[in-house]
């Protein structure tokens, strides 16, 4: 265990805790958060019950998802987040807050447009798509950018994606949940409209937020395109020296298995589960599960630290692929389905908790905005083009095995990414890349 994982004493880190709970910026996060989750299912899980309403393959509906790609490019835009103004914003929000702003309002405007077009223009309707993945992108980029610059201490390392992370949950809940109740009565068309009245959420949060001691002092005018671009990513690959190009293959690999369940909305809707029977999972067990692994990450990352609590989220996160695996084969089973439902929300809440605050540790203050951006783009990447070809494994399976043994092997093996990745977070530990920077 390296000291970054001993020092301070748990008893400071508490005291911590209590002093970062009393800052309304720790209670900030949960609207972000919020914002931040809404439109992501709505580009894929969630959307794949609309495609497969309209009669779209599988094959089909596995390459729309690589609309969100979007998100694993972030890199080549946040440069510009990062340094350049927005004209009137700047003054009045700050660097930070004048892109989130911006972008919720593009969020919002994107799903508008997806609710008037709808997937019968299949085309236009990607279109729609393409805007809303660079708007939500935008807004994550920024949202990160200022919550890493207000993580001050071991407390904020645990509390700031705890508290993210139970805002995001409350987002998918409403995603991922309450919309299959109100599409079965009103539509998809006015559910996604529905859904973009709720980005006032993440403007209130944006409003009510405040400028960051370490964006105060980035210097925001830069003088020519080096500056602007190429001297962020050199500096990250400075500031790790050996360790960068292996941080970036373990993050391209670290949540790689939980991109690749986005199948797992087409196989509900092929099992014959009603949409009200899901939703009230989903809102039930499913939210429990998430609140209680999501609090449980915190827990470990405070008390076991960072590099512990990142590499059980390596052992811990493909843990739902496997039970995606037997529901697969239960066609339908309400019970294998709620205990799917806890393993997948427990598992993922804990490492995507030690996932979000290993990349803050990995942050450097000077380009935070494109350092985590480009971490972020790496992790996402990978599984944002894998889960592309995700509908075609299982229609090329599906001859041969059947439909649900066919969803099966799929999710079987997804999981098996665990291997590798283990492996690389044990030379990361050996090699000290988790030492407090």
């Amino acid at each position: 265990m390296t000291d970054a994982d001993v020092k301070p004493s748990l008893k400071t880190r508490l005291d911590h805790v209590a002093t970062a709970l009393k800052r309304p910026t720790t209670w900030t996060l949960l609207g972000l958060g919020f914002s931040c989750a809404l439109p992501v299912l709505l580009m894929g899980g969630t959307l794949n019950f609309w495609l497969r309403s309209h009669g779209i393959s599988l094959t089909v509906i596995g390459f729309v998802g690589w609309v969100s790609i979007i998100y694993g490019l972030k890199f080549l835009w946040a440069p510009w987040m990062d340094k350049a103004r927005i004209p009137f914003l700047y003054d009045w929000l700050g660097q930070r807050r004048s892109y989130m702003l911006l972008s919720q309002l593009g969020v919002a405007a994107g799903l508008v447009l997806m609710a008037v077009i709808g997937p019968q223009h299949l085309w236009v309707f990607i279109a729609a798509m393409l805007f809303l993945a660079f708007a939500a992108a935008s807004q994550e980029i920024a949202v990160d950018a200022w919550r890493v610059e207000q993580t001050q201490n071991e407390a904020d390392q645990a509390l700031n994606p705890a508290f993210w992370a139970y805002g995001w949950r409350a987002g998918i809940l409403i995603t991922d949940s309450l919309i299959l109740v109100l599409s079965k009565r009103v539509g998809w068309p006015i559910s996604y409209a529905a859904i973009a009245c709720l980005l006032v959420v993440g403007i209130a949060a944006t409003l009510f937020a405040h400028r960051t001691e370490a964006e105060l002092q980035v210097k925001t005018q830069v003088r020519n395109f080096r500056e602007l671009v190429v001297d962020p990513f050199v500096s990250f690959f400075k500031e790790h020296k050996g360790t960068a190009g292996l941080i970036l293959l373990t993050l391209a690999l670290y949540r790689l298995p939980d991109y690749l369940t986005n199948m797992a909305g087409t196989m509900y809707a092929d099992t014959g589960i009603d949409p009200d029977a899901i939703a009230a999972m989903r809102a039930g067990v499913g939210l429990w599960a998430s609140l209680l692994g999501i609090a449980a990450g915190g827990a470990c990352l405070l008390v076991l630290g960072l590099q512990r609590a990142f590499i059980l989220g390596a052992v811990i996160g493909p843990v739902s692929n496997i039970c995606f695996s037997w529901m697969a084969v239960a066609h339908g089973n309400l019970g294998v389905f709620a205990f799917t439902l806890v393993a997948d929300n427990f598992s993922n809440g804990i490492a995507e908790t030690a996932w979000v605050a290993f990349m803050t540790r990995m942050t450097g203050r000077d380009h935070t905005l494109t350092h985590y951006a480009l971490m972020y783009s790496v992790a996402a990447l990978t599984g944002k083009i894998l889960k592309g070809f995700t509908g075609m494994a299982v229609d090329v399976l599906t001859p041969t095995l059947g439909l649900f043994n066919a969803y099966s092997a799929f999710f079987l093996s997804t999981a098996a990414f665990a291997i590798p990745t283990v492996i690389l977070c044990l030379v990361l530990r050996q090699k000290g890349a988790f030492a407090t920077r």
